[in-house]
């Protein structure tokens, strides 16, 4: 069956909702569950309500900054601002839209010229060494199963929903290796008349450099080795039943407050772990696929945050020879 109009006098008529509507069909078979549903929101909740009715032809570089402007000054929850990364992220599902129209034979522009809001980067969050030696104690002194996932985290840096996919049987404890298989999330539910409006799906990591192997190091897999649970349990429950990211959420920050530390985000624990390893000289290479990246340069950017300690020491490598052997 014909998806697209054949008539270009349809086609100059058409409105973006319709166009936007027939690039979510096309993409349906080819993206993860919740890269569509998380589409599909941006697509209703954010674009349709301001420019779905407006014919494709019309939407230009001028069109597209004034939605960019709306969506900055008004575009959240009861009229509120929108955070630049979020109007970031709308602004390349619209361009996706208009690209997919534009191979079609749709009269649409090319907004690639239409620049994304400046970004503000949160300051990094990261253990201190001597916070990083507290909480590794009071891990190591526990037998719950949050204190286990908080220190696997740690030291192989594993995404939340990847920790929440773990099972024992993803930990070869005879090779040493943690293998990242599956993620969990939660997702809006597009069930028809479903009873509730989000659902808890489990899938494979996000892309493909998201399924790998960690090493383990050697006295983390002491910790697991006795800890383990059946190959069928997962690492997080101790049972076949899963958690999810925002439970285990919840219970990584009650595990904070109860050992005396601030409300650090789940991540800070990704960006300890990268943190370290570079100050460690760490391979950045192997660095990259140990956090699932597709490329170094994402590790580099985003999660590599040398120490003022670390950066002293580089630049006393900068001495002169006479003035190092003296």
């Amino acid at each position: 069956m014909r998806l697209l109009p054949r008539e270009p006098d349809v086609r100059s008529r058409c409105r973006f909702r319709e166009l936007g509507n027939l690039w979510l069909e096309s993409i349906r078979v080819s993206v993860k569950e919740s890269t569509y549903t998380r589409y599909r929101r941006i697509l209703f909740q954010y674009i349709y309500p301001r420019v779905g009715d407006i014919q494709v032809s019309h939407l230009d570089v001028k069109a597209g900054g004034a939605l960019t402007g709306s969506l900055l000054e008004s575009g959240g929850v009861n009229g509120g601002a929108l955070a630049p990364k979020t109007v970031s992220d709308i602004l390349c599902v619209l361009k996706a839209v208009l690209r997919y129209g534009r191979e079609n034979r749709y009269p649409c522009a090319d907004l690639q010229g239409l620049r994304a809001p400046l970004r503000q980067k949160a300051p990094v969050q990261t253990f201190g060494k001597d916070a990083r030696t507290r909480l590794e104690q009071g891990l190591l002194a526990a037998r719950d199963t949050v204190s286990l996932g908080i220190l696997t985290t740690l030291y192989t840096g594993v995404r939340i929903g990847e920790l929440c996919g773990l099972r024992w049987e993803d930990v070869d404890l005879e090779n040493g290796l943690i293998h990242v298989r599956r993620t969990v999330e939660r997702i809006a539910n597009l069930t028809p008349n479903a009873e509730h409006k989000t659902k808890v799906v489990i899938s494979e990591p996000k892309t493909e450099s998201s399924a790998r192997s960690i090493p383990i190091q050697r006295f983390l897999l002491d910790y697991l080795k006795v800890r383990k649970r059946s190959p069928s349990c997962y690492l997080l429950t101790g049972t076949e039943k899963h958690t999810e990211p925002r439970v285990f959420y919840g219970r990584y920050q009650t595990a904070l407050r109860s050992n005396g530390f601030p409300p650090l985000s789940f991540h800070a624990l990704r960006h300890t772990f990268a943190t370290r390893c570079v100050e460690t000289g760490f391979d950045v290479k192997s660095l990259s696929e140990i956090l699932g990246h597709a490329n170094v340069s994402t590790t580099l950017s985003v999660y590599v945050h040398p120490s003022m300690d670390s950066k002293r020491r580089q630049m006393e490598l900068l001495a002169p020879e006479h003035s190092q052997s003296e």
